[in-house]
């Protein structure tokens, strides 16, 4: 199933394939250096650091990994318990917060995090750290005025900097459709789970691609309930 009605500067992901391919560019006016990777890309491929497959499963009530038959347990309670009701749902708010210039809000909502959510703490620590990181990468957009506003709470430590913030703000800073930006998560958020477990347990990309197929499955239906 392909994501259709997508404008021509966006990430193309296709369910039958799960491949991403990257055709979205930096702003014409230079803003960002043109020979860096772009933060949305640089964004999903990184995930593996936040999204270990034994910190999903402290989170989930699960311990470490030991064996191949754990991991489709261990793949579809992240999806449960934090892909779909937690982190989609997240980036879905930061975006339109972000995109309606409501840094305030913005602000309140990532400080809000834990509070609501507190079988997202054992990520918390890697999720901020990649948050900032990334954060940190579009200070060079000093136009963007939810940006700037961002980028000073958290040098002032008014906030955590939540790598789902910082995803749903760049989503919004580069026009990325909600619908696309989600699907483009989801994959990657899943394979990260997955790409973490891989070497322990020595699976083959056939052995992974059969791992993920029940869970990207449930996406498109998961991602249609919270966008119009």
């Amino acid at each position: 199933m392909a994501i259709e009605n997508r404008p021509a500067n966006l990430f193309v992901f296709t369910w039958k394939t799960g491949k991403i391919s990257p055709v979205l560019t930096a702003p014409d006016n230079g803003r960002l250096p043109v020979n860096r990777r772009h933060p949305y890309e640089a964004q999903l491929d990184a995930l593996e650091g936040v999204l270990c497959a034994d910190l999903v499963g402290a989170a989930t009530g699960q311990g470490p990994l030991t064996t191949r038959e754990g991991l489709p347990e261990r793949i579809a309670a992240y999806r449960r318990t934090l892909l779909e009701p937690v982190e989609l749902p997240f980036i879905t708010r930061a975006h339109a917060l972000a995109a309606a210039g409501r840094a305030k809000e913005l602000i309140a909502l990532d400080n809000a995090l834990l509070g609501d959510h507190p079988e997202w703490l054992q990520l918390a620590p890697g999720s901020t750290r990649f948050g900032r990181d990334y954060l940190a990468r579009l200070r060079p957009l000093r136009d963007e005025r939810v940006v700037q506003r961002v980028l000073e709470a958290a040098r002032l430590n008014q906030m955590p900097g939540h790598h789902l913030t910082v995803f749903g703000l760049t989503m919004a800073v580069f026009s990325i459709a909600p619908r696309q930006g989600l699907a483009d998560y989801a994959q990657a958020g899943l394979e990260a789970v997955v790409a973490t477990a891989a070497g322990k347990l020595k699976l083959t990309q056939a052995e992974r691609e059969a791992l993920l197929d029940p869970s990207r499955a449930t996406i498109p239906d998961a991602i249609s309930r919270m966008v119009a």
